[in-house]
């Protein structure tokens, strides 16, 4: 006989939230814009992942799926490159601008870590970060000469948000963070003097 104590111990299934279950949801919709699903399976792996109890049921969701954590690269001398829409973001990101402009939009991104680190490179172009309102921004590392380096996203951070943290020089440029500007009102609203959209 072997001694109790000699036995492994049974973990508690952890239980997921609505946050969990939303980043498994939006990695499924990218891999249907990837091609990796089509509809009729992104509606079967839907009902799993709403009816996920615990996190090893919600992880078999997505278990097939690519999870690449390779750098996104974003290098220009006097042109101009983004990163916009549905894209997942990984845990390191480089941007190197000479004369021109790169921008990272990370509103519709998915973001499945808790920290992000960009490593910048600017002469005389810009970088544009813009950034979810609960996102926090750390930009006090980038060294300048002659360019500045501007954070407005200053609201407090949600619990648990990501944290994008900036690195590097900028020459006579600019670095910039900001959040994505609120929708304008219509005509009408304005005639009715109702409230901007939020």
């Amino acid at each position: 006989m072997t001694d109790a104590q000699d036995e492994p111990v049974a973990l508690p299934a952890v239980r997921v939230g609505a946050a969990d279950r939303e980043i498994a949801v939006r990695r499924l919709h990218i891999a249907v814009t990837e091609g990796r699903l089509d509809v009729l399976e992104l509606d079967r792996r839907l009902v799993q992942a709403y009816s996920a109890r615990t996190s090893a049921e919600l992880v078999a969701v997505t278990a097939d799926l690519p999870t690449s954590n390779e750098p996104v690269e974003l290098r220009t001398k006097s042109g101009s490159r983004d990163k916009r829409g549905q894209w997942i973001v990984p845990t390191e990101l480089i941007a190197e601008c000479g004369s021109g402009s790169i921008i990272f939009d990370f509103t519709q991104a998915l973001c499945p870590h808790n920290e992000i680190a960009l490593h910048a490179s600017v002469g005389s172009g810009t970088i544009k970060l813009i950034v979810p309102r609960g996102w926090r921004a750390d930009v006090d590392r980038v060294r300048t000469k002659s360019g500045s380096v501007s954070n407005r996203a200053t609201e407090p951070p949600l619990p648990g948000a990501p944290v994008l943290r900036v690195d590097g020089k900028v020459g006579s440029g600019s670095i910039s963070v900001r959040y994505p500007r609120r929708p304008r009102r219509s005509f009408l609203g304005w005639l009715l003097r109702r409230p901007r959209p939020a």
